[in-house]
């Protein structure tokens, strides 16, 4: 489920095939992208903080489209500009708008294959590497006692690096549990399977076991899967280098086909727990439902510090 390391969007957070329909709002608070060259600065928005003239602007120019990212031009060309990014029939558009609500400008984004769809790597020949269940990458940790707390207005998240390892299809991987509880009641937990490419730096990710709870009670196990199983095979979660535009596969099962694009790598972001510089701006969409659509955050050195409305509060290690 491991909604807040790399948490996946889904009911197990790190693997759950369906992601939420909130996931398509971004953290509710600013990301500051901070400019290479000075020139242009712009915060992304959560839509409640948006003026309703510029909301009805971008609702006309795409009607019955689903916006997945509101920015605002703080400095550059034109400050105060608001640019949208909406997804309708299998479309994604750019759409500019005044703070007075007049569309300046609306595009239809070109994907990244002649047609139309965007490529994603998913043939890793794992065969060919070794794998370790402990160490560490820029923005993922394998270590025992390692924590992470996200939390938002209702809901907490907590992510802990155990002490276990398990094996899968001749692997051995580290166990990292995500506990999720909303309104303080136990909602979810998770044992999530990863280990540590040596030749590569990559963390690839082999499967999950799933709880959700309900009145105390696990009721169902929505998002389990794991690499050995019949058409399945491990992801990466997080690659060694993380190169911007990279997109790829993070799990691969016939429940599950989340995949990711590295967005930015320059964004600034602050949480209860501080203010992390150079954070990796990652977009999590799935091969099963084009709708999908959510956005994390990575720190360098820390590990994931914002996933939908939930925001990093402490980290850490711990004993376990």
């Amino acid at each position: 489920m491991i909604s807040t390391y790399p948490r996946i969007c889904k009911a197990s957070r790190f693997s759950k095939s369906l992601l939420r329909s909130m996931c398509a709002v971004v953290a509710a608070i600013a990301i500051l992208v901070l400019p290479a060259s000075g020139e242009e600065r712009k915060e992304t928005l959560k839509r409640k903080d948006v003026p309703a003239a510029v909301k009805a602007a971008a609702k006309k120019a795409v009607p019955k489209g689903k916006i997945t990212l509101i920015e605002r031009e703080v400095e550059g060309e034109d400050p105060g500009q608001y640019d949208f990014e909406i997804t309708a029939d299998g479309k994604t558009y750019e759409v500019e708008i005044t703070p007075e609500g007049e569309i300046k400008e609306v595009k239809e984004v070109a994907e990244g294959s002649e047609s139309g769809e965007k490529e994603w790597t998913e043939d890793f020949q794992i065969e060919n590497y070794t794998f370790v269940s402990r160490g560490k990458n820029l923005f993922f940790i394998l270590e025992p006692g390692y924590q992470l707390v996200l939390e938002s207005e209702d809901e907490k998240v907590a992510i802990t690096v155990l002490d276990e390892t398990e094996m899968v299809g001749g692997v051995e991987t580290r166990v990292i549990e995500e506990r999720e509880e909303q309104d303080g009641e136990l909602k979810e937990v998770s044992r999530n399977y990863f280990a540590l490419c040596k030749e590569t730096g990559d963390v690839f990710y082999f499967g999950e076991e799933v709880d959700i709870y309900k009145n105390g009670k696990v009721v169902r196990h929505e998002g389990a899967w794991r690499a050995d199983e019949p058409k399945s095979k491990a992801g990466i979660i997080i690659p060694g280098r993380a190169l911007l535009g990279a997109r790829y596969y993070q799990e691969i099962a016939p429940n599950a086909l989340d995949r990711a694009e590295h967005v930015r790598d320059d964004v600034t972001l602050k949480t209860p727990a501080g203010v992390f510089k150079n954070c990796l701006y990652v977009e999590e969409t799935s091969g099963l439902n084009a709708r999908e659509l959510c956005y994390k955050t990575y720190a360098p050195g820390v590990g994931i510090i914002q996933d939908e409305d939930l925001l990093l509060t402490k980290y850490g290690y711990v004993k376990n």
